[in-house]
């Protein structure tokens, strides 16, 4: 099972920071193939991407629920969504940084940097905010 890790410097207020990444319906500004996220009555994500779901060369628009889990003890959330590819990860707070990690049964090129980027893209919005 491939594991992809990017780990980034925490820049700014760690309780502002996990305010943000816990909120799911930020999700899309940070994961850039995710065009949609709504907390359910349940309280799993629904999840809307744009992605090469069925691996034929064409992106497509999927949408499933995922489990996203918020452990603000352990400024740690974790999420898994149904399908073939046993796609789940977590997103943790450390006394050095950030933590984001991807587990999948498949390979997905692009993937080391696309996680690189949701990183950035995380300490942007944030200091957008600030």
């Amino acid at each position: 099972m491939p594991t992809y890790t990017a780990t980034r410097p925490l820049e700014g207020d760690a309780d502002e920071y996990f305010d943000y990444i816990s909120d799911p319906e930020n999700l899309p500004d940070y994961f850039p193939r995710m065009t949609a996220a709504h907390e359910l009555p349940d309280g799993k994500v629904e999840t809307t991407a744009h992605v090469d779901a069925d691996r034929d060369g064409v992106d497509e628009t999927v949408t499933t629920e995922a489990a996203f889990d918020v452990d603000r003890a352990a400024r740690r959330i974790t999420w898994s969504a149904p399908g073939p590819h046993d796609y789940h990860g977590s997103l943790r707070l450390t006394d050095d940084g950030v933590e984001l990690t991807i587990h999948t049964t498949s390979q997905f090129p692009g993937m080391q940097e696309a996680l690189d980027g949701s990183l950035a893209s995380i300490a942007e919005n944030l200091a957008s905010r600030a």
